[in-house]
């Protein structure tokens, strides 16, 4: 059996919100440009479907009962819910929501800038940005955009490359010596990198799935260890640190991922166009 309350409809909840404002059946027939009897008629039907009088009836007027009261309460909470959505939908303003997750070593180059940039484009959408170094399943951790450094692995999503980045093996100045005699601070995946370019290097004795913190412990002379140039360069020009090699020892493509479902999404455009400007203003140029 189908629920009463499921055949109310918005129509029947503005005809008593209206009712009740203006206290009689025949004003808000004429307001709502329908007939005395089909006004008489949609208030005995709602009264029927909610299972309770909602109006005491006088010749002229009608006033709420204590019930009615109540249920207007109710009424006028889901019509401003029904007007809200209504402008939304009718708004060519982006809005909602957008969630973009990014490893921490990119956090401090996607950081200040772009988050200001986007807003000042889309002052109406809300940016959260997650800075984690795990890979996210973008559709069970509800995700709309992520930005990832290193092969992407097969998959249904979509991918934006965005820069593709030197890493280069950097040290404290106060370790000039051979780098063969250094120990390694790696993340992961350092090792067969290492063991692949640099065979006479010692196995990283330091593994930490951050490379802003492999950054802080060579800064601070725990060894060598393998960088993006957004990291290692502006601590080698502040003279902290020192390169130990005269060429990259590869280079991290870096991509924007995001679903299908989502390519015309215009606040996506806007966010990965932000990201693409401050990696030219940090790098020079877009990508190589």
């Amino acid at each position: 059996m189908d629920d009463p309350f499921e055949q109310i409809r918005v129509r029947d909840l503005v005809f008593f919100e209206r009712l009740a404002a203006l206290g009689s059946i025949t004003a808000t027939a004429r307001e709502l440009g329908v007939p005395k009897p089909t006004a008489s008629r949609w208030l005995a039907v709602l009264e029927e479907r909610v299972g309770q009088s909602l109006v005491r009836r006088t010749t002229r007027h009608v006033a709420l009962t204590e019930r009615g009261e109540a249920f207007l309460g109710r009424v006028r909470d889901v019509l401003a819910a029904v007007r809200q959505a209504q402008a939304a939908a009718a708004s060519t303003e982006p809005t909602g929501t957008v969630r973009v997750s990014v490893p921490v070593p990119l956090g401090r180059l996607v950081g200040g800038a772009v988050l200001a940039e986007f807003h000042r484009a889309l002052p109406r959408v809300r940016l959260e940005v997650a800075l984690q170094n795990g890979r996210v399943d973008l559709v069970r951790d509800g995700f709309d955009l992520a930005i990832r450094g290193g092969p992407l692995p097969d998959s249904e999503l979509l991918a934006r490359r965005l820069a593709a980045v030197s890493m280069w093996l950097y040290a404290s100045p106060e370790h000039r010596r051979a780098p063969a005699e250094l120990s390694i601070v790696g993340a992961p995946g350092d090792e067969a990198l290492l063991r692949k370019r640099r065979p006479e290097l010692q196995r990283p004795v330091l593994v930490v799935d951050d490379r802003s913190a492999v950054a802080d412990a060579v800064i601070r002379g725990a060894g060598a260890g393998v960088l993006p140039a957004f990291l290692g360069e502006p601590a080698r020009r502040r003279g902290e640190l020192i390169r130990l090699d005269d060429e990259a020892l590869t280079t991290m493509p870096v991509h924007a991922v995001y679903s299908a479902t989502q390519r015309d999404d215009p606040r996506l455009r806007v966010l990965i166009g932000a990201i693409e400007a401050e990696i030219e203003a940090t790098f020079g140029s877009r990508a190589e």
